[in-house]
């Protein structure tokens, strides 16, 4: 092969290259969101099985919606909870009801463009939704607009673990529970590809500077937990992030445990966690 023939198979190469890294970095945001609406009849259904109330609040992105439920007369904590990448709040509503210490009143959030919520997510717009939530759910409470971090908790699964960090960082929380958390939104584009792509990846979670941050403010306490069958982000990112954080992470490892399911199969352990950051 000569000279030529081998310059423009590098150019074919090249050019390929710089298309499917193009196409990644453009739409990133549907490997990473899978928004969903609520069915007819859900939040009626869930005000009628709770008692809980809507929390209305306009974004950049236009009209949102979080929910309240719980102990809404004299809560201990209020918790920030946040799903996964394919749930919507709700989804959870139940097993928090059934589960979560009654002492606690709990806000699920969606994300911009789930649930209830106009616009599309991203990192700065979720913290937006959490910034302003946030204050509303705690007047709604009698507390005052800016709560004390004392009584404020955080509880998030997969994608929501980075989501609730957000809400740590913004309102200097320092105790919380997490399922199956990455280290980086970087991170898993490399582990996903096997390629070093994080440089493409606008929508950046950094759950290792989250908690560097939240270990720096001061005395903390996190409880991961981590399936060591996790489909979906390997559990050696928990582990990552345990090993890094020892001052303020406690790790809790489930064999066989899978992305998805610990709070139905390791129901018993999680509300432990739940009590013990909740005192």
């Amino acid at each position: 092969m000569n000279r030529g023939t081998l310059f423009r198979w590098a150019l074919v190469g090249a050019t390929a290259m710089a298309i499917a890294l193009a196409l990644i970095s453009c739409t990133q945001s549907r490997f990473i969101y899978f928004p969903r609406p609520y069915g007819a009849g859900v939040v009626g259904d869930w005000r009628k099985s709770t008692g809980g109330r809507q929390i209305d609040f306009e974004t950049s992105q236009g009209s949102q919606r979080a929910f309240l439920q719980g102990n809404l007369t004299s809560p201990r904590n209020l918790w920030i909870f946040c799903g996964g990448n394919g749930t919507i709040a709700l989804d959870w509503s139940q097993w928090l009801q059934e589960h979560a210490p009654q002492e606690d009143a709990w806000l699920l959030i969606d994300y911009p463009g789930y649930g209830d919520c106009k616009g599309a997510p991203s990192p700065g717009r979720i913290r937006d939704s959490i910034k302003t939530a946030v204050p509303l759910a705690a007047k709604e409470l009698g507390w005052p607009t800016v709560p004390d971090p004392a009584r404020l908790r955080f509880f998030g699964h997969s994608l929501g673990a980075a989501a609730a960090l957000v809400g740590a960082s913004e309102f200097g929380i320092q105790r919380g529970v997490l399922l199956t958390p990455f280290t980086s939104t970087m991170d898993m584009s490399k582990a996903m590809t096997g390629l070093p792509i994080g440089f493409l990846i606008w929508h950046r979670f950094d759950n290792t500077a989250r908690l560097k941050e939240l270990a720096e403010r001061g005395p903390g306490e996190v409880v991961i937990f981590h399936g060591t069958t996790d489909e979906a982000i390997p559990v050696e990112m928990s582990r990552q992030l345990a090993a890094e954080r020892k001052d303020v992470v406690k790790f809790i490892e489930i064999p066989n445990g899978r992305h998805n399911t610990l709070q139905d199969t390791n129901p018993e352990e999680i509300v432990r966690a739940l009590e013990e950051i909740g005192r």
